[in-house]
């Protein structure tokens, strides 16, 4: 299939769902800092179990919003939600880039609460989307979704990497680089007002009839997801590099480049299956997932480390599309704030202590926590093949 199939595919899509992505992807590199906090903090001092407490009692601070914050933007402009999100995230990073000095924890945790504080509207990125993206066209939206913003990454990630990494690794670079991310982040504020038009759930037309057996293993098994990663957070991936490999943002960011790219090529095979394939398809991307971090608990030579990772994310990839796909099919458009949010509710309750316990494996063994995802991965295969029915597979 050649590039301007490519192209005709995208823009048949509707307007607002191009836009929608047309954001995404300029606003996804700015994810950067998600990496570099917990690398500030342990080279600045700080042990990965004092940064995992530390994004423990962050999580303990903001615990209890998202659910409501659901039900409010059930019959509200979830687009505000949206630039909410960028304001907390730029205010957040400023304050990361004047964490100096003897008051420097203290402003680290205040930032880190800013920033918590706008975890419970990401449900409203997939309310944004069940509303904007077609569901005639909801695997070609969900490909776009992806492919796009994964490419800015792949070439964004690798200048910040180099910049910070290796001409200027110095604690002081890092807060310039936040304050930097931080002014951009606020600047993108128009831009969303300006492109992305107004979603209000609640005056949705469409109607999906809800299938609860269904809506109950999805939620099932986005939990035991969910749980899977939580062990092996951002910090157990930064701490793992530096501990094990010796390395800086730089080996950071083309770890993340080749995730990136994973997720890229996983949107060319995913035009290529068809949704009633979505079963198969769970269960190979889980299977694929597992056998690479199986390879990440390895610890072998840095370019097979990129290769496990690719491999990790190609499987999660191909997961993504479908399992998005059977959550916008089960979820009517006028409940698509309210349904992610109380499942983002409940991951956060059930994550809620996971920093600290995957600092406390990292102690143990920086390869610890991964060795901890797998078990829960092989429980997905398990709950995948009750999927069968549901994509239509005999």
């Amino acid at each position: 299939m050649d590039l301007a199939v490519f192209i005709v595919d995208l823009r048949e899509l509707p307007e607002a769902a191009r836009r929608y992505i047309l954001y995404h992807t300029i606003a996804c590199p700015l994810i950067f800092t998600w990496f570099m906090l917990p690398y500030y903090l342990l080279v600045t001092g700080l042990t990965v179990l004092e940064v995992g407490l530390l994004f423990t009692a962050v999580n303990l601070a903001a615990i209890g919003v998202t659910a409501v914050i659901g039900r409010f933007f059930t019959e509200r402009d979830v687009r505000r939600g949206l630039v909410l999100i960028d304001l907390l995230g730029g205010i957040s990073s400023i304050f990361y880039g004047f964490a100096s000095g003897p008051l420097a924890s203290l402003i680290v945790f205040a930032g880190m609460l800013i920033e918590k504080i706008s975890s419970p509207l990401y449900p409203l990125y997939q309310a944004y989307e069940r509303s904007v993206y077609p569901r005639d066209r909801l695997k070609e939206a969900l490909i776009w979704h992806l492919r796009l913003p994964e490419l800015a990454i792949v070439v964004t990630y690798p200048i910040f990497g180099y910049l910070l990494g290796v001409l200027c690794p110095h604690p002081y670079c890092i807060r310039a680089a936040f304050l930097a991310f931080g002014i951009v982040s606020i600047l993108l504020v128009p831009i969303q007002l300006a492109i992305l038009p107004s979603v209000v759930p609640i005056k949705a037309e469409e109607e999906v009839v809800e299938e609860p057996r269904w809506l109950r293993l999805y939620v099932l098994a986005e939990l035991v997801f969910t749980l899977a990663w939580s062990l092996a957070p951002t910090l157990s991936l930064v701490y793992y590099v530096v501990e094990v490999y010796e390395g800086g943002l730089l080996h950071i960011a083309l770890i993340e480049v080749s995730i990136s790219s994973a997720t890229i090529l996983a949107t060319f095979i995913a035009e290529r299956i068809e949704r009633g394939e979505g079963h198969g398809v769970l269960q190979a991307g889980t299977l694929l997932t597992t056998l690479g971090i199986v390879g990440v608990v390895a610890a072998p030579s840095f370019p097979l480390l990129l290769l496990a990772f690719h491999m990790v994310r190609l499987g999660d990839a191909l997961v993504f599309i479908f399992k998005r796909m059977w959550l916008y099919e089960l979820v009517p458009a006028r409940k698509a704030a309210l349904v992610p949010s109380y499942i983002a509710a409940l991951r956060e309750a059930l994550s809620l202590a996971s920093p600290m316990i995957a600092s406390s494996l990292s102690m143990i063994d920086p390869r610890a926590p991964y060795t901890a995802s797998l078990t829960l991965f092989i429980l997905l295969l398990i709950i995948y093949r009750r999927s069968r029915e549901y994509f239509g597979e005999s």
